[in-house]
């Protein structure tokens, strides 16, 4: 699965992502800031959207 998500390098601040919370819920946002320090994560990298929501990124996207 980790082979599908988005890397570190790909994202960018500003971007437009889907991430999942802690709880599950899936919310689009765009990027503040990337917060994991490594190229992969198992399960995303882990990022905090200029709304200040905090979750791991599951796919870059959708456009707006």
């Amino acid at each position: 699965m980790s082979a599908d998500l988005p890397t570190r390098d790909e994202l960018v601040q500003g971007m437009t992502v889907e991430i999942e919370q802690e709880n599950g819920d899936r919310i689009v946002g765009e990027v503040g800031a990337v917060l994991t320090d490594e190229r992969t994560h198992p399960e995303g990298i882990l990022v905090k959207l200029k709304s200040g929501a905090r979750g791991r990124v599951k796919r870059i996207g959708p456009e707006t």
